[in-house]
């Protein structure tokens, strides 16, 4: 049975779909369906629970600084965070950013990282054509290729000589040799925190999606409504239980390459589609029965027989996430196309669980709960020339009157509360 026309469909859930709901409704006072495959609302930024643990989706803390946001968001009681995290590297913690902080590490580790970022050549004598040689460029041929470089291969799934630095602007920090030198001497005062963001909040109680809940409670989303088909032409849905939606506008917060096949048959822009690439992650979730004392809330992994990049304790993030006198940890597998995951989920946890006391974060005897699960989607892969082909499908779907939105949807490195922009920008291109 088909339903009357809606002015706005929205397709997902997540940070960006309830932002696009919020200014088509909320904001305006329109009309507006959301379709969720899932259960429930946060896509990515979603959690789940364990044991009486809760979990997110991986570390999600929130800096938003656009007043929407701050005034959506903040309104929800919260912790307020210093962003103080750290690094781990062959046995030694060093605060992050690492290329400024090396007091920790052996004295040859430090020379030998100071010499390589002496040595580094001018900007005029090098062309930029990847990650690598920007890395290599900031911070000299030894630090990058033991330790961002490693990192890359861990986090974004593929080698740095084939990422673009398109997305790094911002979020890389680049320091002057004296901060470098200043920053190796173990006797020198510690250096002033150069993190991104000088603060970062999470929700009291509820995860980290307890940040849009009033938001999205206040929308009409269908739980378990999987787009399964969309004829453009006469801007209907089909979903897998057997319904059909009419819609005047979509909104779309899909994955490119699985939006695409459902409305496209253009080899030429399904071959774009294809070209298209993102990482997945194995999120290893352990609940622990007494409180542990982890270094940092988050900390980052660089040894690259340890399977984690990221590690963080949701109990520091916020009491609620774990029942009294109790903590818990994270860790975050990231795997590609390029490089899949070398374990199964059995042999994943046990890496994992060898690995925490190898570190000195806990004993496997401290666990109560673990548990093993996947995220398709996790981030944007920025091969060089992604862009291009991102373009071509963006352009196809808007030619077909679809609006996409969100990390996945408009295929960029977005943070939640750009996300959530991404949707209310979503609708006002349709306003416009």
């Amino acid at each position: 049975m088909m339903e009357k026309k809606d002015r706005i469909a929205v397709i997902g859930a997540g940070f960006s779909g309830i932002g696009a709901g919020y200014a088509a409704s909320v904001s305006r006072g329109g009309t507006c369906t959301v379709f969720e495959k899932d259960a429930t609302f946060g896509g990515l930024c979603g959690g789940f629970s364990v044991g009486g643990f809760h979990f997110d989706k991986a570390v999600h803390l929130s800096f938003a600084k656009e007043p929407l946001c701050q005034e959506i968001f903040f309104s929800v009681p919260h912790e307020v965070h210093q962003p103080e995290s750290t690094n781990y590297k062959s046995g030694y913690w060093v605060r992050h950013p690492a290329q400024n902080n090396l007091r920790a590490l052996p004295v040859e580790e430090r020379i030998r990282i100071i010499e390589g970022f002496a040595a580094r050549r001018q900007v005029d004598d090098v062309e930029v054509a990847s990650y690598q040689d920007w890395l290599r460029l900031q911070f000299g041929d030894y630090f990058s290729e033991h330790y961002p470089e490693v990192y890359t291969r861990k986090y974004w799934g593929t080698r740095a000589e084939e990422l673009s630095t398109t997305w790094c602007s911002g979020r890389i920090y680049q320091p002057s040799l004296r901060e470098v030198l200043f920053g190796s001497y173990p006797d020198a005062d510690a250096s002033a925190n150069v993190y991104y963001a000088k603060e970062m909040r999470y929700p009291k109680q509820g995860g980290y999606r307890a940040f849009v809940q009033r938001v999205a409670e206040q929308l009409d989303i269908r739980y378990g409504w999987e787009v399964c088909a969309i004829d453009t032409e006469a801007k209907v849905l089909h979903f897998t239980n057997g319904e059909q939606y009419a819609y005047d506008e979509l909104i779309s917060t899909m994955p490119l390459p699985e939006l695409l096949p459902l409305v496209c048959d253009d080899e030429q822009v399904l071959a774009e589609a294809a070209q298209l690439a993102a990482t997945s992650m194995a999120l290893v979730s352990v609940g622990f029965r007494r409180e542990i004392a982890p270094p940092a809330l988050w900390f980052y992994v660089y040894d690259e027989d340890i399977p984690f990049a990221r590690v963080h304790s949701p109990s520091m993030k916020s009491a609620w996430n774990a029942p009294q006198g109790k903590s818990s940890l994270q860790f975050e597998v990231y795997y590609s196309e390029e490089m899949p995951l070398a374990y199964n989920d059995g042999e994943l946890q046990e890496k994992v669980l060898q690995s925490m006391e190898r570190m000195g974060l806990a004993a496997r005897d401290d666990v109560e709960v673990i548990d093993v699960r996947h995220v398709k989607y996790a981030n944007v892969i920025f091969y060089q020339g992604m862009e291009q082909h991102r373009d071509v499908v963006l352009q196809y779907l808007a030619s077909k009157g679809i609006h996409s939105c969100g990390r996945f949807g408009r295929w960029d490195y977005l943070w939640s509360h750009q996300s959530f922009v991404s949707g209310v920008e979503a609708v006002k291109r349709i306003e416009d």
